[in-house]
Formats: C-alpha cells, sequence, structure tokens
C-alpha cells in the first residue's frame, strides 16, 4: 500500500532567519550538550522540577509543553519502528503501513509548531526582554536545521513506501536510510525541545502569561 508523503511548508523563509553559521560551531544543534548558562539566566530562579506546580504556569505554556511532549513520544516511536525493521522483528509491509499515517501528522504538526514559535511567540519574547535575543535567534536557527533534516526524511520514508514489496534489496536500502534519519530527528528535537524550554518556561513563570501574550 502506498501512502505517499507531503512535503511540509517550510517553517519559515530562510533569508528572514538567522543562520547557524553566525554562532559559534559548538553551538550549532548537532553540536551542542546545551546552552550557555547566561542565555537561560533564569532558569536557576525556576528550575525545571518546579515548573508544573507554579501558580503562573498558564494554559499556553501547559498546551506548549503538551506538544513538546508528543514530539518526543511519537519520535521515539517512530525510531523504535525504525529499529524493529533494521532488527528483522517487523517486515517492509508492516514498517510501511506502521509509519505513514503517524508520519505525516508528526511531520505537519511540528512545521505547524514552528510557524506559531517563529512568528507569534518568538518576536513577543525578544521584545519582552532583549538578553533573550541570541537565545531565541539560536532556537531559530535550529528550526532551519531541523526542517532540512525533515525534508530528508520525508524523502526517505516515500522512496520507501513507493518501493515494490518484491524489491528486497532495495527495500532493505530505503529502509535502513529512513531508520537512520529518524534516528537523527530524534536526536536533534530532543536537544531543541529541552534548551528551548529552559529559556521559554522561566520567562512564561518569571512575567506571567497575561503579560507576554497580551492575554
Amino acid at each position: 500500500m502506498d501512502y505517499p508523503l507531503r512535503q511540509a511548508g517550510l517553517v519559515h523563509q530562510k533569508n528572514e532567519m538567522p543562520n547557524s553559521d553566525a554562532f559559534d560551531p559548538q553551538l550549532r544543534l548537532d553540536a551542542r550538550s546545551g546552552l550557555p548558562e547566561d542565555w537561560r539566566f533564569l532558569l536557576a530562579d525556576y528550575p525545571r522540577e518546579t515548573w508544573t506546580a507554579h501558580t503562573n504556569l498558564g494554559e499556553h505554556t501547559r498546551f506548549w509543553l503538551s506538544i513538546h511532549r508528543y514530539f518526543r513520544i511519537t519520535g521515539v516511536q517512530l525510531a523504535s519502528r525504525g529499529d524493529d525493521y533494521r532488527e528483522g522483528r517487523i517486515s517492509s509491509h508492516e514498517f510501511r503501513t506502521a509509519i505513514a499515517p503517524r508520519l505525516q501528522q508528526f511531520l505537519e504538526t511540528l512545521d505547524h509548531h514552528h510557524r506559531i514559535e517563529d512568528h507569534v511567540f518568538f518576536p513577543k519574547f525578544m521584545a519582552a526582554d532583549r538578553r533573550f535575543v541570541k537565545g531565541i535567534e539560536l532556537l531559530e536557527a535550529d528550526h532551519s536545521i531541523v526542517d532540512a533534516e525533515v525534508h530528508q526524511m520525508i524523502n526517505t520514508a516515500n522512496d520507501l513506501l513507493r518501493t515494490p514489496a518484491d524489491d528486497g534489496e532495495t527495500l532493505k536500502r530505503v529502509g535502513m536510510a529512513f531508520a537512520g534519519s529518524s534516528d537523527r530527528i530524534v536526536k536533534l528535537l530532543g536537544r531543541h525541545l529541552d534548551d528551548e524550554e529552559e529559556i521559554v518556561v522561566p520567562l512564561m513563570l518569571d512575567r506571567g502569561e497575561g503579560e507576554l501574550m497580551g492575554g
């Protein structure tokens, strides 16, 4: 069965957003292990373990964090199916049937989420406190890296979905390529989501959603 995946729209106009090349190479999404402490300076006042019980954790932030949980869970599930395929625990047909609908929803949700951040949330956060500008610009540059990997993932998934069931050699090759791409997405997103939350959530708790979001 063929489930051609649609290319998600670019999450931003690349010439309008910061490029990761403008930052220290060690801060690139695929190289760093976290953000500089002076870019997440509010985290000491609002450590992660206190977030869920904080009185300023409003509906915007709760929903935003729930989308991040969805990305983490679904990304791991997709990568796990890739592992099952590589280890021979599921067939090519089972792999293709399992990934297609879930992957399309995952990628479309990711694209929509990044559009809202880039064009609505991030400008508000940078305007609220200029000390956040460098960190937010790096997060925007992350979106470019994730976007490029997303398009590669879609291409490899469609190669897999369109390969005839009786072409075992090609199925194995493109299945391995997709599994590798899904692994990279999970790793990149995990780093990006952690870093993004360590800037955004403490700011939301410190200022309150009413001040930041105008609601």
